[in-house]
């Protein structure tokens, strides 16, 4: 009977992990990821707006669970910008709902935050309404969908190899802190807490406990936004 039942056992399990796989199964193909607590496929377009006269909005469309296209536009005046997701940033980034969101700061630009369901990697993208201002991506962002990664309201942070940014999306001035004296190098940037443990961001100061070659370091430092 013992045998009977580790067959019984062996065989759902089998077919459990071929249904994930399958890539109609776009609930398990798309958020299968333990980062998102909302499990839903992204499939209906999102809209954000802002209130201003020319009423500027950004609308993100998806297809398979994944970014899609991006459109924004600042009514007539500026006509429409649209990019192809993948061409943009090629990683495989699967959002959700609970963990997207979009400040559009007046008629100047809009700020897309969100972070990927199977890894929990933060992106941010910054999309002007001027067509002659280039469009930012920010592929290691620090975003606060992340339970131990809290940024205040107004703000943005991201990291490379030597800093951590904090933007200030009214005003665009931007404050710095050193990772560490050398740098960074090897960071696997789809395991970020392999790297950084916590961050607490507030408009005067920033608290970063982080993990690298070793070692525990821990920034707690006066933010001066230039």
């Amino acid at each position: 009977m013992k045998l009977q039942s580790i067959s019984l056992a062996t065989v759902l399990l089998a077919a459990a992990l071929a249904s994930c796989k399958n890539g109609n199964n776009k609930t398990a193909e798309g958020q299968a990821g333990s980062f998102c607590k909302d499990s839903a496929c992204m499939t209906e377009p999102l809209r954000f707006g802002s209130p201003t006269p020319d009423k500027p909005f950004v609308t993100v469309s998806f297809k398979d669970c994944k970014i899609d296209t991006i459109h924004w536009e600042k009514g007539k005046k500026e006509g429409a910008t649209d990019i192809i997701f993948k061409d943009f940033i090629p990683n495989d980034v699967r959002p959700s709902k609970s963990y997207f969101s979009c400040d559009v700061v007046g008629d100047q630009y809009a700020w897309l935050k969100f972070n990927d369901c199977s890894t929990g990697r933060g992106y941010l993208i910054k999309l002007p309404f001027d067509k002659k201002v280039a469009t930012s991506k920010y592929t290691s962002a620090i975003n606060n969908f992340d339970p131990k990664f809290k940024v205040a309201d107004g703000l943005v942070s991201y990291f490379d190899n030597t800093f951590i940014y904090v933007e200030d999306i009214n005003t665009g001035k931007v404050a710095q802190t050193l990772l560490t004296d050398t740098g960074i190098k090897g960071v696997d940037y789809d395991d970020i807490h392999s790297f950084i443990d916590t961050v607490n961001i507030t408009r005067s100061t920033i608290y970063a406990k982080l993990h690298y070659d070793g070692k525990e370091i821990v920034h707690n430092d006066p933010l001066t936004f230039k």
